[in-house]
Order: structure tokens, then C-alpha cells, then sequence
């Protein structure tokens, strides 16, 4: 188990990094055409633009420049369908930059407020080197909004204090998985997980492991905090462990793809993270809250979009899921997807209810309880691991609905 003090230690040396993307600039860019849509687009339903005072704008009349004309978003891993709804804003025509590991282009005209004019797509996870989203941004104030999960906004702030200003998906598609041949571990009873005595591989900092440890689940000593997000270690070691991963992705990569047992594809179990009962959500839309004021005439108009697109995007996934595809394949790294990966991961999306309205009629606002619920699971966690939070932190400083369009939502 990584000790509380080295975890801090990491964030602070990612602060002292000023690094966007990793890679070599000599490399040429790369511009993207996704296969064409098998289905013929609905109709989208895209809400009127607006101005920074709220009201629709006049025919003719171009928007107010409250936003940064090029938009520039910072997620937290290689292009996924998980990110769908933001790479919508450029469309599946834009530039994939193979050295920087970003997707750029002219904002689609559907979703151009606020005088944004281009937008800019990072890649994270091992595209920067696994600095942490929130290090990324408090030093390269170029970015207007980070992918950060809602646990990890809570841990965080007491050295980057960041605010989610609006969802992405509903339900964290992050997952445990395992061999059933091998392990006997009950999806529905966490404390099977620790019964296993499995050794358990995942990201370093995951607040999750440390609430399963916490909780009793599990036993400290079966944290391997070594993944690196490739298969390799599960394929040469036989599978004998458990591996975090997304129901999305890697479900249909080890059951279809990936030859890891016997020299072929096989069916894995798993149990969702949000099914542990821990349940952050996955990749919110943040910004750092001492730019929260700054950015507020911005967020007015800008949020009601990013609502738009993903509700645009989920409608008719296939556009920019082929658009995904594309530019996964101009980055040529071990991260791929695939149509039928995406078909696969998109029918998750709607049986699990990972992209869906919450428990109202809205996309992409928080359920304040349920974010209450989890910051009160965190803080006497966070405390015996001595990691240290913002003074007076609530949740209305973690998370805030000032921004969302209630009358935008899933049909």
C-alpha cells in the first residue's frame, strides 16, 4: 500500500512539472475522418446560444468573448467513448497531433458560445506522464477545464483545490475484474475480495483501494499499486490476480481480444467500483476554484453546451465513436478501440445507466446528496491516511449545479 506521505510527495513533484503532453514535436499531426454514420443522425436539440447574461442572442448579433476563444480541455486518459461527449464539441473531422497526444478544431457551430472559436482535446493518464489532473492545471492555466473524479477533487484539496461544475457520465464504469476459473470472488459481497487473497493491480493513488482496505474488504497487503493501463502483466502472469479496469473497454478487450488464457479470448467476472458502494463521479468537468469567479461568465453559456453534446453524442454515438477510433489509430500507441468495441461499451452505457440522466430528468448536474454521502465516507479516511484537505471544505466547494441548464436531458 503507498503510504499517505509518498502520495503527497507525488503530488507535489507534479506541480513542479510544467508539462502539457508528453511525446516528440517533431512527429507530423495527423488529420482524422471517421468512417460515416450507419445510421442517419436524429435531429439534435441543441438549446439556443446564449449570452453571458442568459438570454438568447439576437439574430445576427455574435456572442459575447466571455470564454477563451480556444478552448482547451484536459482529460484524464487516451481517447474513450467515456470522453465521447467532449470530443462532440470538435466533431470527428478534426486533428489528432501525434506528438502532443491532442485532438483540436473548430468548435462545431451547434456548440460555438461565449466566443470560443476552436477547441483543444488533451489525452492523460500516461500521455502526461500520470500527473495528476488537478498538478496539470494549477500549472498550465492554458486549460479551461480538467477531468478530475469527484473523491479525487475531495483528496486533492488540500494542495490543488479544483470545483466540478458538471458531469460527464452518471455511474463510474470503472471496475474490478478476475478470472472466475480461478478465483472465487462474489460480485455482490465486497468482503469475497479480501477472501481471495488475491493481489489486487490498479492505479497508484486510488482513493477506492484505501476505502476498500478502510472498509475491511480487503487487506492492505493485497494493494499492487503497478498498473500501467496495458495488459501485459495479467496475460504474462496468467490472470492470477485481480484488475481494475472499465466495463467498457476492457470487458470486451478480454473476452474478445486480447489472448490471455490458453492462448485465446475467455469471459472474465467483475463488480463495479460504484457497486462497492464507492461512488465518486468519473471525470467531472472542474475548474480551479480560485478561477471560479473569473470563469463564471464563461461557465453560464459553456455548460449548457457541454450538457448539450453529450446528450447529442449519447443520442447518436456512432459519428464520433468512429471518430475515436481514428484518432486512437493517429496516436499508434498500445491505447486502441475499435467500432465493435465502441457498439459493445455504448449498450453498457444504457443497460447500466453509465450515461443517463440522474435521478431527475437533467444530464449532467450532481446529486448533492449522494455527494454529501460520499465526502462523509472520505473524510475519516483521508484523516488516517494523514492526507490533509482545504480548511472549511463542503461539498457546495466541491461540486456546484450554478451552472447547469435543468430543462437539458437524455429523452
Amino acid at each position: 500500500m503507498k503510504h499517505a506521505t509518498r502520495r503527497l510527495g507525488a503530488v507535489a513533484v507534479a506541480l513542479a512539472l510544467v508539462a502539457a503532453a508528453c511525446g516528440d514535436d517533431d512527429e507530423a499531426t495527423t488529420e482524422t475522418t471517421a468512417a460515416p454514420a450507419t445510421t442517419a443522425a436524429p435531429a439534435t436539440t441543441t438549446a439556443p446560444a446564449t449570452t453571458a447574461a442568459g438570454g438568447e442572442e439576437e439574430e445576427g448579433e455574435p456572442a459575447e468573448a466571455v470564454c477563451p476563444s480556444n478552448l482547451v480541455i484536459q482529460t484524464d486518459w487516451w481517447p474513450e467513448i467515456e470522453h465521447g461527449g467532449t470530443y462532440q464539441l470538435i466533431g470527428p473531422n478534426g486533428t489528432a497531433d501525434p506528438s502532443l497526444f491532442t485532438y483540436s478544431g473548430p468548435i462545431d457551430s451547434k456548440y460555438a458560445v461565449g466566443g470560443s472559436e476552436t477547441v483543444e482535446v488533451r489525452a492523460g493518464g500516461d500521455a502526461i506522464e500520470f500527473q495528476p489532473v488537478v498538478a496539470v492545471m494549477q500549472t498550465d492555466q492554458d486549460i479551461t477545464l480538467g477531468y478530475v473524479n469527484t473523491d479525487d477533487v475531495i483528496q486533492s484539496s488540500g494542495t490543488v483545490q479544483v470545483t466540478g461544475v458538471a458531469g460527464t457520465l452518471e455511474i463510474n464504469p470503472q471496475f474490478l475484474q478476475w478470472d472466475p476459473t480461478q478465483l472465487d470472488i462474489d460480485p455482490n459481497d465486497p468482503a469475497s475480495l479480501g477472501a481471495s487473497g488475491a493481489r489486487i493491480l490498479h492505479f497508484p493513488g486510488t482513493t477506492y483501494m484505501d476505502w476498500l482496505v478502510g472498509k475491511g474488504y480487503i487487506d492492505a497487503s493485497q494493494s499492487d499499486p503497478n498498473y500501467g493501463g496495458a495488459p501485459d502483466q495479467w496475460i504474462a502472469e496468467g490472470a492470477n490476480f485481480v484488475q481494475q479496469g472499465f466495463v467498457t473497454n476492457e470487458r470486451y478487450k478480454y473476452e474478445n481480444l486480447s489472448e490471455w488464457k490458453d492462448g485465446a479470448p475467455a469471459p472474465i467476472d467483475y463488480v463495479l467500483i460504484h457497486d462497492l458502494g464507492w461512488q465518486p463521479y468519473p471525470a467531472m468537468y472542474t475548474v480551479l476554484t480560485d478561477r471560479l469567479e473569473e470563469l463564471s461568465p464563461c461557465l453560464e453559456v459553456l455548460v449548457p453546451v457541454l450538457q448539450q453534446a453529450w446528450v447529442d453524442y449519447l443520442s447518436d454515438p456512432t459519428p464520433m465513436g468512429d471518430g475515436l477510433v481514428a484518432i486512437t489509430e493517429a496516436y499508434n500507441n498500445y491505447w486502441t478501440i475499435t467500432p465493435e468495441l465502441n457498439a459493445a461499451g455504448f449498450e453498457l452505457f444504457e443497460s447500466l445507466g453509465i450515461g443517463s440522466n440522474g435521478p431527475d430528468s437533467t444530464y449532467g448536474n450532481f446529486d448533492l446528496d449522494r455527494v454529501q454521502g460520499l465526502y462523509d465516507e472520505a473524510l475519516p479516511l483521508l484523516d488516517s491516511l494523514g492526507i490533509e484537505i482545504a480548511e472549511g471544505l463542503t461539498v457546495d466547494d466541491v461540486v456546484t449545479n450554478a451552472f447547469i441548464d435543468d430543462s437539458i436531458g437524455m429523452p
